[in-house]
């Protein structure tokens, strides 16, 4: 044992430790002196008799019981699987296991029967980048979640109300990992007890009021193994029971105490926990914190194997710098590891116990149920029928676990949601129920967002806005929201705006607008720019919407506009414009795109007409029409683009802040931003993109531009042969901000235009 524990003791010095960040939380826990009182049970906790969880399970009573503890570590728990394989080779029976954090997913599979086989398919295979991000393609968000791109604002994880400023609690809430663990149980589902799981089962997490560890022995496995891995600041703890459960590694890193409490008589410990780093005066801040936490894990395993007795044995995989907390995609080098560890444990295994007769068989996983019914626990200000049309799961029909993870998914990135989970229970009557539990954020209702543009050209032209908003979400149980925003710099504004749903499933809505901006409009005579005015505008806008599914809808609404136009410059001696108008429009919209401003797949297309109305007031009379269609196709990282935008005025003079304003890529990319107006307006577009990275769904790309078209003031002067052919090459971002975007323009006969954009134009 000592051989063991000290090869884990020669890592040398960890240079990466991989939730530090995350893990602030618990290290302001050690500073406050709770890190003592963590290694203690919590007196609360059930206890079970001696033996009772952990009964030998061969039935032999006479041979000494063995009970597995799995200690948290990240990607470094994927060496917990060597330690079994080379258990099952000797033929050592698990009576019991208790795990913590990723040692709970590791025990909490093992011990719902999952094959080894098939669990080093999953940790080899796993898409890991996407289980820890919990959004869902944007093709797939409902209508009203894709118009939020188009207004350019990032919700900050704050909220605002009676008591103050507050910060979400996590980043990751951890949908897509649960329902991973809900897929892998499924078969044991029905199970609330873990002591009637093929073997034996504990997960241990931490109790974020006490410091006290938490053992979870009966309710759902999936969630059991969840909250056992909550790390602090980075997944949103879970509530179970009452108790605010995060990472059991705080209080309780190896386990060897709680499988000791389940009756074990011979303990296997194994310790994939980082070692404390070797740091000096200069270290960071983050550094120090991570630090700091460690010590309260490396502290609380030492206690506990040193409570380690005469025929445990404690295996230590050298995982040393090779392998870091967050390395999933080395989940290999890992595996290799901890066989390597348990060979050279061999002879300490060898000297357990074994089978002395036929391990029992572990039970077939069951063919999938049919849904009976479905039960809803919904902790939000939500409708019940607006959770149920959100989630579409039907009964009657097989469980469909890819068809639950969509569903919850779906209704998690509504975006109000804190946590949308599931179980399936079966009630006394033998059917087969799905529950899902849906639970609002609690920073919420009203949310702070915030928006930011700047463009420049690098000679002279620079614009900078920013916005700042708070959004009530939902502000009725069919979930209407409003929005008041305020701009400054460029273009400053004040907005209010209000979205009202008539029925739970969204399909008819009214939306209403009014606010005031400043803008900047150029004014052009027969190609050349006559001047530049600066517009203040009041306007109000209330529509009637029906939505078509998740991807498009068709609206009518009525405008009203105020307001004056100044020269700001130009000829002073240009008269001023006055902005008087009333409208009424139709428009018809399509949006399958991947990303709105990047895309790689999908469509979107969009069909407006709009018309002056003297009954609404105001002096302006005409009418335009207009259309766009925008596409998308993959070839693995690269993909092609090809889109047309045509806008006419059909009649009458359209009024001084509806005109056109064209430049930038996409839009004519050898003209500056704003640089080109006009009443009419084609453009055609063939673009090409190169994914070079993936964050969170959102793509980094380089890409190039090849355009067509042309402004004009009068229609009379727009012809094919008139059109301007413009050119790009660029680097982009999607950003949760909008796009940012770095480029280079240029256009025939033209200058060149070098670009930087970052955020969506207002």
């Amino acid at each position: 044992m000592d051989k063991v524990a000290a090869a884990g003791r020669r890592k040398g010095r960890i240079v990466q430790r991989g939730a530090a960040a995350g893990w602030l939380l618990a290290a302001c826990m050690a500073l406050a002196g709770t890190a003592a009182a963590a290694g203690a049970p919590d007196p609360a906790a059930p206890v079970a008799a001696p033996g009772t969880s952990c009964p030998q399970r061969d039935g032999d009573t006479s041979r000494p019981r063995v009970g597995l503890a799995l200690g948290g570590g990240g990607a470094r728990g994927v060496a917990h699987l060597g330690v079994l394989r080379k258990l099952e080779e000797l033929g050592v029976p698990v009576d019991c296991i208790a795990g913590t954090s990723m040692g709970s997913l590791v025990g909490g599979l093992y011990a719902a029967g999952v094959p080894l086989e098939e669990m080093e398919q999953l940790v080899l295979e796993a898409d890991w980048k996407q289980l820890f991000d919990d959004s869902i393609p944007r093709r797939e968000r409902s209508y009203r979640r894709k118009q939020d791109d188009r207004e350019g604002l990032a919700t900050l994880g704050l909220g605002v109300g009676a008591r103050g400023v507050r910060l979400a609690p996590g980043v990751l809430q951890g949908e897509r990992i649960l329902s991973l663990f809900q897929r892998k149980t499924l078969h044991v589902a029905a199970v609330r007890d873990f002591n009637r799981l093929p073997i034996p089962f504990r997960a241990v997490a931490t109790d974020l009021n006490t410091g006290q560890p938490v053992e979870l022995g009966a309710g759902s496995l999936a969630q059991a193994m969840r909250a056992s891995m909550s790390l602090p600041g980075i997944f949103q703890p879970v509530r179970i029971d009452g108790r605010v459960l995060i990472d059991g590694g705080i209080a309780e890193q190896v386990p060897i105490d709680t499988v000791r409490r389940m009756g074990a008589d011979v303990v296997v410990a194994v310790d994939v926990g980082t070692p404390l780093m070797e740091l000096d005066s200069d270290a960071s801040v983050l550094q120090v914190v991570s630090q700091l936490t460690g010590m309260l894990t490396v502290g609380n395993t030492r206690d506990s194997t040193s409570r380690l007795r005469e025929g445990d044995v404690l295996v230590v995989p050298g995982l040393g710098e090779d392998v870091a907390t967050g390395d999933f995609a080395k989940a290999a080098e890992a595996l290799r590891i901890g066989r390597e560890a348990a060979e050279a444990a061999a002879a300490q295994l060898a000297a357990l116990p074994r089978w002395q007769v036929a391990p029992p068989a572990v039970p077939e996983a069951e063919a999938p149920a049919r849904i009976d019914y479905v039960r809803l626990e919904n902790g939000s200000r939500y409708d019940d029928q607006v959770l149920a049309a959100i989630l579409d799961i039907p009964t009657g029909q097989a469980l469909d676990a890819d068809h639950l993870e969509r569903a919850t998914l779906r209704a998690y990135n509504e975006g109000t949601f804190a946590s949308v989970t599931y179980e399936v229970e079966r009630n006394a009557d033998g059917l087969t129920g799905v529950v899902v539990r849906a639970r609002e954020k609690p920073q919420g209702p009203n949310y702070l967002q915030a928006g930011f543009r700047t463009v420049t050209d690098f000679s002279g032209t620079n614009e900078t806005s920013l916005r700042l908003a708070v959004l009530r979400s939902p502000a009725t149980a069919y979930g209407a929201e409003a929005r008041a925003l305020v701009g400054v710099g460029s273009d400053p504004e004040l907005q209010g705006e209000y979205y009202h749903p008539f029925d739970p499933q969204a399909r008819w809505y009214l939306y209403g607008r009014a606010g005031a901006r400043r803008t900047t409009v150029p004014v052009f005579e027969r190609g050349n720019r006559l001047a530049s005015y600066e517009a203040k505008v009041a306007s109000a806008l209330l529509s009637l919407g029906r939505t078509f599914g998740r991807y498009g809808a068709a609206e009518v609404g009525v405008e009203r506009s105020v307001g004056e136009a100044q020269v700001e410059v130009g000829d002073p001696a240009l008269p001023d414009v006055d902005v008087d108008a009333g409208s009424w429009y139709a428009q018809l919209a399509v949006d399958r795109l991947d990303s709105l401003y990047f895309p790689r797949e999908g469509h979107w297309s969009r069909l407006t007409y709009r018309r002056s109305a003297g009954w609404l007031g105001g002096d302006a009379r005409f009418q335009e029409a207009g259309l766009d269609v925008l596409a998308a196709m993959p070839f693995g990282r690269h993909a092609v683009q090809g889109s047309l935008a045509y806008h006419a005025t059909l009649s009458g003079e359209l009024p001084l802040h509806l005109r056109h304003r064209l430049g930038g890529r996409g839009r004519l990319a050898g003209f500056h931003y704003n640089e080109l107006a006009g009443e009419h307006y084609a453009v055609l577009m063939a673009g090409y993109s190169y994914q070079l990275a993936s964050f969170f769904r959102r793509s980094a790309v380089a890409g190039a531009t090849l355009e067509y078209g042309n402004a004009w003031e009068r229609r009379g002067d727009m012809r094919l042969g008139d059109g301007i052919w413009n050119g790009s090459l660029y680097l982009g971002f999607d950003s949760a901000m909008g796009p940012m975007l770095f480029g280079y323009g240029r256009r025939e006969g033209g200058e060149a235009v070098l670009f930087l954009e970052i955020g969506k134009p207002f």
